[in-house]
């Protein structure tokens, strides 16, 4: 895939608080480069993570770990380039919605704004530079905005959407983003709303080795993101250059992949070909991908003034993802939905590797499906030759991560099962972190994580670790 240019997003919703540059390409952002001391970011990032777990622990694991009410994806699209309701006549009524803010969020966001217009569950990405998120002049609008979102339906927010650009063109560090991250992210947590979901979404095109990008290195840590989301685009559509229908294992299955490698729920908040020929097809091979991918969501990214060939325009794409949105929201108020088979004319193909997901045949298994979490012992004498063994079963074959967490709920250790079969799993573990160093004595925990076509189930238990 070739490396998207920034600017697709041109719908003005609020003002941002930094002068704008144009480019020649005819994108906008901001004219400022931040300059902020190493050492004070490090000390925010350390700080404010601790800060954030602790607040986020009073609805964990759903903090950390996003759940669907359904093993159907939320299936909608992004408004603004057209009005909501003309996106509606198009799709029907819409379980989920992408809503984009150049700025902070509108102030009446929620009532009488985009973000809650629609009455259901909503993307939802601002900006503003991590410079001013970090020196609190954000936070009145922030806190507004947590404490007056609405309860009963999944709402995935996102702070700087596909940061990588910005963060490669010297406008914000890495750091500085990372710490952000974590002050949003708490600032969500003090509103006590179990429905809101910190998400970070980054390209598919990190996940490409031409990139030169580790995708890993954009995810904060500290359990500050309970979901992953994903721009991905088929071969040209980024950039409009000869769009090809590329098939979605191709550019989706990478994006399962990575989420699976670290626990973590994802979906997809943008797509998109940009021609129509050929594309009903395709729409209807991504949307059978889709059904039984295990994402959470799917919007199909439906244009901009930037790139007009991406909206769908014709009747036949239109009745293609209409009737996606439509088994969707039935999905939705089915409370024990089972997906769809695909159609014999557009085949579902996994990645490589991937789990095998739920069919018509195969219903998902419902429930707390990890059990039996068991240490042996659960006080292990930090020596760096003793272990201990973690032991769990799962019910249903799964991608599954065991994390270890300090007594703040940083993540000092992961340890990654992909693929593994239903059944008894053991992990040895030595009390080592991720960088090889040792645990000192003190009281840490493990969280596991599975995660499958049929969602994500976790189990968490105490672990000692004494001086030798």
């Amino acid at each position: 895939m070739e490396r998207r240019p920034h600017g697709r997003h041109s719908e003005v919703l609020a003002p941002l608080r930094t002068p704008l540059k144009t480019s020649a390409a005819g994108w906008r952002r901001p004219a400022v480069k931040v300059r902020f001391a190493a050492m004070a970011v490090l000390a925010a990032v350390s700080v404010l993570a601790g800060v954030l777990f602790v607040a986020g622990r009073s609805h964990a694991p759903a903090g950390r770990v996003a759940t669907a009410s359904s093993s159907i994806p939320l299936f909608g699209s992004s408004v603004g380039y057209q009005s909501l309701a003309q996106t509606t006549a198009q799709f029907g009524q819409l379980p989920i919605v992408r809503v984009y803010y150049p700025g902070l969020p509108a102030s009446n966001a929620w009532d009488g704004g985009q973000a809650g217009a629609n009455d259901s569950a909503v993307i939802v990405s601002f900006k503003a530079l991590p410079k001013d998120i970090l020196s609190g002049a954000d936070d009145a609008a922030l806190t507004h905005f947590f404490d007056t979102a609405p309860t009963g339906h999944p709402i995935y927010y996102s702070y700087y959407h596909e940061p990588e650009d910005n963060i490669a063109d010297g406008e914000f560090t890495l750091a500085d983003y990372k710490a952000a991250w974590a002050r949003v992210a708490s600032l969500a947590g003090a509103a006590h709303n179990p429905d809101l979901h910190s998400t970070l979404i980054l390209m598919s095109w990190d996940l490409v080795k031409a990139s030169g990008r580790d995708w890993k290195s954009y995810l904060p840590g500290g359990g500050i993101i309970s979901t992953l989301g994903w721009d991905a685009y088929p071969v040209g559509s980024a950039t409009n250059v000869n769009p090809q229908p590329t098939p979605p294992a191709d550019f989706m299955g990478p994006c399962i992949a990575a989420s699976n490698s670290v626990g973590l729920p994802y979906g997809f908040a943008e797509f998109g070909l940009s021609t129509a020929a050929g594309r009903p097809a395709w729409m209807t091979e991504v949307g059978n991908y889709l059904m039984s991918s295990g994402a959470l969501f799917a919007t199909v990214f439906n244009g901009v003034a930037e790139y007009p060939t991406l909206q769908l325009t014709d009747q036949a794409s239109q009745d293609v993802w209409k009737g996606f949105v439509a088994k969707s929201a039935q999905a939705q108020s089915d409370p024990d939905p089972t997906p769809s088979a695909p159609t014999p004319s557009s085949p579902v193909t996994q990645p490589a590797g991937a789990t095998p997901t739920p069919t018509a045949s195969t219903p998902a298994v419902a429930g707390n499906w990890v059990s039996a979490l068991n240490l042996s012992p659960a006080r292990l004498i930090g020596t760096g030759s003793n272990d201990t063994v973690i032991s769990f079963r799962i019910s249903q074959a799964a991608d599954v991560t065991v994390l270890v967490l300090g007594a703040d709920g940083s993540v000092v250790r992961q340890i990654a099962k992909p693929a593994h079969a239903a059944g008894g799993v053991s992990v040895p573990y030595y009390g080592y972190t991720d960088s090889h160093t040792r645990l000192p004595a003190g009281t840490y925990n493990v969280l596991v994580v599975a995660s499958n076509g049929s969602g994500s189930a976790t189990a968490e238990t105490p672990l000692t670790i004494s001086a030798p």
